[in-house]
């Protein structure tokens, strides 16, 4: 299969149990995830976290995040974990937050906030010490696309689509993303996602930088595979030093400060009379 290659400009195109087993064989109990729609296991120094609602194109509930956030947490206590790797079934990656979630939002829960489960998660996300790797199919929206700025590695298809959707639903960027998006694409293509709502197409994300590898929608499973093994043989004590050096001058762009402010101000504009229109507007759409 061979190591995996940025592509060119022309491509673009668990219980306590369940410890005991065998790291090849290990699968968390479902008793540990609440939610249902999260399968997670670990083979050969792998942990992946599969999204499983292909139905609802993958959109996330507070129950989901709290679940991904378990997962990390368990790669993170077990050295025998060397990689973490988020994927999904169907053929969406991630619709975002789902919106029921927030139209039932209690604005005294917390939850929209910087200590919601969402933001939880992204935190947890930005901390881990183990490589993290990120397999995107089909549309990536919202978190879906604002969560690829905490992994270390996001690979693609060719048929992959991002989009923030934020300024659409009267929302603002969430997950550090009005700090990370300009340093990382450049302030002219963060506001072409952030304030004119635009879809970046595979090829622009690659070649802006969002992404790190574009592969064949064909060839995306066997080529994160070998991604994740290449990770997860390399020397686990220099990759944990390695991101601690890129999280440390992170730090002195107050990453921390943005994902609080941003999240201020979310959960200010999530239970305003405007996003409230806009989401009573879109269940009738539905119905």
């Amino acid at each position: 299969m061979g190591s995996i290659r940025p592509c060119g400009m022309r491509c673009f195109a668990m219980s306590h149990a369940c410890l005991a087993l065998p790291f090849s064989e290990i699968t968390m109990a479902n008793p540990e995830l609440d939610s249902g729609f999260v399968r997670v296991t670990a083979t050969d120094h792998v942990l992946r976290i599969t999204l499983d609602r292909a139905d609802k194109r993958n959109a996330l509930t507070r129950a989901m995040y709290v679940d991904m956030t378990r997962a990390l947490r368990r790669a993170v206590a077990d050295d025998d974990v060397h990689v973490v790797l988020i994927e999904s079934e169907g053929n969406m990656f991630c619709a975002g937050n789902d919106i029921a979630d927030f139209a039932n939002v209690d604005p005294k829960s917390g939850d929209a906030g910087a200590s919601g489960p969402a933001l939880t998660f992204i935190r947890e996300l930005a901390a881990c010490d183990k490589a993290t790797v990120v397999s995107v199919q089909g549309q990536a929206t919202g978190i879906g696309t604002t969560l690829l700025l905490h992994a270390d590695l996001v690979i693609a298809a060719d048929d992959a689509r991002f989009f923030t959707a934020f300024i659409d639903l009267g929302l603002v960027p969430e997950a550090g993303s009005s700090l990370l998006l300009p340093a990382l694409i450049g302030r002219q293509n963060a506001a072409r996602l952030l304030l004119a709502g635009d879809t970046l197409t595979a090829e622009e994300a690659h070649a802006m930088g969002l992404i790190a590898y574009c592969v064949p929608r064909a060839e995306l499973a066997a080529r994160t595979t070998a991604l994740a093994a290449q990770l997860a043989s390399k020397p686990q004590g220099a990759i944990h030093a390695s991101k601690q050096l890129l999280r440390s001058a992170m730090a002195h762009d107050d990453l921390e400060g943005q994902i609080e402010r941003e999240a201020a101000v979310f959960g200010e504009r999530l239970v305003s009379d405007e996003v409230r229109q806009i989401i009573s507007s879109f269940f009738s759409r539905k119905r």
